[in-house]
């Protein structure tokens, strides 16, 4: 790192500025080459492997910056250890990676910079003008094209570099400059940027990795040296460590919400048809939907107000929810056991594998969760003493966990059952606070109430029926089987404790205390486990208790002092994130061949893919409306093709509604034609009965995973004859 290299970087990026901004035309020329006239993309951009190298780049990049992440966090555990690497070197990487890979890219450029990026200007079939890299002008503010955050992070392996020996350095930096550039040729190829936001990328990567070698290593003003930086360190997380437990359950569970929402960025995963339904629902907000209360869709037409509407913005509120859930755990915790219970309840919470699961998703469990431990945080302090206060807190927080879901209702079972477990809570039916707490929870609700008795009770319906899906017959292996996803759900060392509680209460020292948890964990286990032995049930339909299951076993194991089950368990949760991370942004490619269906995740895969070639059938075909008879396909095409033309539209199969596409979103005969229309079942004579004709087009295969694929049937509909109907099957 001497005043050579930056001579070179610097006249590099006055030669490179000058040459592209008198002949801006080079960076078209060079983008063109990636670009197939004929099918009008960029060659790239529809290559799985491609992508696969360039999110394999990414990795490569953040893994080389793992131990300066890991650097810290290993020493806020264990603040008397040496760091795992010097000081200076840890110091170095995590601000040039900030800098490089964040601030300059992403809050700089990306937010005042608005030049097009080559896939969305005119020359290569986009809608946006072609500007110079010197010309901020757009319209694409929030993520422009200058200059690129993927090749910045790619170059970012310089400061690896300058910390390599001497004798391999000059060959850590040609490696270093060869892995930038490849990458930024990726990005080009994806038609994402122009050969000179790779060249500032690069440049730029280079000057901040010597301005801070030369501050931390070579000049005199450097004030700080290995040891005296671990020396700090020690001295101020040992007095962190001395303050309350739950400063140091914030900041750990600050940086897993942190962890998981970088790992959504780099998902590959589709939204899920449920998913998708709920970005539906938010389109238009409304207080009740065909399927659920509102508050889901709520959520999700804040968040997409926030940050955006790309899969990784719509699932933001999951983890967010998720660590406010862990940080009321801890309250729960240590107000009935202590801070101590609190604290390992607050970080059991955050690594339970149900959670950890559902932090990936947005779905009704995230928000319902939340709202049911500030309800029991509130209800335990109404039980040993008046509060307005806190009486107001259970209201708002019943009436908003009813509109995330129902199963909120599990909360009042619960709240008898304390009442023959525990002389507070009898007592409480006779104080005026339960009043308030009943009207402020109605309120909350009596929305949703009326939007259901306009709708015919749609919602209530369709509950019921999931419930009766499979009919009332005896199913004792699917209680047992319900009954054994619980220990998926809050993990298998917690609930085994909270099993043996149960079986062997004198064995474990079931205490008084305990008795309210227990009125709050068993009323949903109970219920569930019984309608599972009657018709079906879910693993997560259950999923408010473990709030109580995973206080309660906290504590007996605190009690007992079996750290070992704690610490095991938290290991298992860190492992199974971890995981997730890898195989999420992997997605497309895992399998696991000893399993039925070896694509594990083919559920959540090909849904994009599927719309992509929608959307190229449907301009072939000229269609003015797309129409599908499954709520899956309708839901998802709705999300992936919400930036066309055309809408879709819901072929009713039942006299009656069945979801909500058939209430906002009904096929009729005044729908324009041609319909492209897309089923499951190949009959193509089940048509002719409403248009005239009817054109068999080829299927569309989608994959989901690397042994799997999706199917769907497609068909060209004009010449309408009747007014729209289900078809005969």
């Amino acid at each position: 790192m001497n005043r050579t290299g930056l001579i070179v970087a610097l006249s590099a990026a006055v030669i490179a500025g000058l040459t592209f901004a008198v002949f801006p035309e080079l960076d078209l020329w060079l983008s063109r080459l990636f670009y197939d006239a004929g099918s009008q993309q960029f060659v790239l951009n529809v290559s799985g492997v491609a992508q696969f190298f360039r999110r394999g780049a990414m990795w490569i990049a953040w893994a080389l910056a793992g131990p300066a992440l890991a650097a810290p966090l290993v020493k806020l555990i264990q603040p008397r250890r040496p760091l795992l690497i010097p000081g200076r070197a840890m110091i170095f990487l995590l601000t040039t990676l900030l800098l490089n890979a964040i601030i300059l890219p992403n809050v700089i450029f990306k937010a005042h910079w608005g030049r097009p990026r080559p896939i969305a200007i005119t020359e290569f079939n986009g809608a946006e003008s072609f500007k110079p890299w010197w010309d901020p002008r757009g319209t694409t503010r929030s993520s422009g094209s200058f200059f690129s955050g993927e090749a910045a992070t790619a170059f970012w392996t310089f400061p690896p570099a300058a910390l390599a020996p001497a004798g391999v350095r000059p060959w850590a930096f040609a490696a270093a400059t060869l892995f930038g550039l490849t990458t930024g040729v990726l990005r080009m190829a994806f038609g994402g940027h122009y050969a000179s936001d790779v060249i500032a990328a690069g440049v730029s990567a280079f000057i901040v990795t010597w301005l801070a070698y030369g501050f931390l290593y070579r000049w005199k003003t450097a004030r700080y040296s290995d040891q005296k930086i671990d020396q700090v360190l020690t001295d101020r997380i040992s007095a962190f460590h001395a303050q309350k437990l739950f400063w140091r359950l914030t900041l750990m569970v600050s940086v897993l919400t942190v962890a998981r929402l970088i790992a959504l960025h780099f998902s590959v995963v589709d939204l899920f048809p449920d998913e998708a339904r709920y970005w539906t629902w938010a389109q238009t907000p409304a207080f009740g939907y065909f399927s659920k209360p509102p508050l889901i869709a709520w959520i999700i037409f804040a968040t997409e107000h926030v940050c955006g509407d790309s899969e990784a913005c719509l699932r933001a509120s999951a983890p967010l929810l998720y660590a406010a859930t862990a940080l009321v755990s801890y309250f729960i915790g240590r107000y009935v056991y202590g801070e101590r219970t609190g604290f390992w309840t607050g970080l059991s919470i955050a690594f339970a594998t149900g959670l950890i699961f559902s932090a990936r998703i947005v779905s009704t469990d995230v928000p319902l969760l939340f709202f049911w431990s500030v309800s029991l945080l509130a209800y335990l302090h109404l039980l040993d003493r008046r509060s307005w206060r806190w009486a107001i807190v259970l209201g708002v927080a019943l009436g908003l966990g009813l509109l995330a879901k129902y199963a909120m209702a599990y909360f009042f079972v619960c709240v008898i059952v304390a009442s023959f477990l525990d002389s507070r809570a009898r007592a409480l039916w006779r104080r005026s606070e339960i009043l308030i707490v009943v009207v402020i929870a109605c309120v909350f609700l009596a929305p949703n109430l009326i939007w259901n008795i306009s709708h015919h009770f749609v919602t209530f319906r369709h509950t019921r029926e999931n419930l009766d899906a499979g009919g009332f017959t005896f199913h004792p292996f699917g209680a047992l089987g319900f009954v054994a996803s619980q220990f998926g759900v809050i993990g298998p060392f917690l609930f085994t404790a909270f099993v043996i509680a149960l079986v062997r209460p004198a064995r474990v020292g079931v205490e008084r205390q305990d008795r309210v948890l227990l009125a709050f964990a068993l009323p949903p286990l109970v219920l569930v486990t019984a309608a599972a032995f009657a018709a079906s049930a879910k693993a997560n339909w259950a999923a408010p208790s473990a709030i109580a299951i995973v206080c309660l076993a906290v504590a007996i194991l605190v009690r007992q002092n079996r750290w070992r089950w704690i610490y095991a368990s938290l290991a298992l949760g860190v492992l199974f994130q971890f995981v997730l991370f890898v195989s999420d942004a992997h997605a497309d490619r895992v399998s696991v061949p000893f399993l039925a269906n070896p694509d594990v995740y083919h559920r959540t895969i090909g849904w994009k893919n599927m719309a992509t070639n929608v959307r190229q059938m449907a301009e072939q075909a000229e269609a003015q409306t797309i129409a599908a008879d499954h709520r899956d396909v309708l839901a998802s095409l709705s999300y992936y093709l919400r930036k066309d033309r055309w809408p879709i539209l819901s072929w009713p199969t039942s006299s009656v509604p069945t979801n909500q596409f058939d209430l906002d979103h009904l096929l009729t005969s005044a729908a324009k034609e041609p319909v492209l229309y897309l089923t499951n079942r190949p009959l193509p004579q089940r048509l002719s009965q409403f248009y005239r004709a009817v054109e068999t087009m080829p299927p569309i295969d989608a994959a989901t995973g690397p042994n799997s694929m999706r199917r769907v049937f497609v068909f060209k509909l004009s010449g309408v004859v009747r007014e729209i109907g289900p078809l005969e099957q």
